[in-house]
């Protein structure tokens, strides 16, 4: 994942409570309830979030859809 993007997709999380997103050396680091996970692909980022975002996970949808038309626009 490149610098840029992955620096896009965190920012957009700062609004979500339950987890933390940030870019780090190329990939995002995300952080919740303790645990840690590491992604260097967007394409295995997304379907994790979704499936832990639990309460979020409406606005989770609503970021990736964010992300894929700045991706388009790109």
């Amino acid at each position: 994942m490149n610098y840029q993007r992955a620096q896009q997709i965190a920012k957009s999380f700062a609004g979500v409570a339950e987890m933390q997103v940030e870019q780090v050396s190329g990939g995002l680091l995300v952080q919740q309830h303790g645990h840690s996970s590491y992604f260097v692909r967007e394409a295995c980022f997304w379907p994790f979030v979704f499936k832990t975002a639990a309460s979020s996970r409406h606005v989770v949808a609503e970021i990736e859809s964010r992300m894929a038309e700045l991706e388009l626009a790109a």
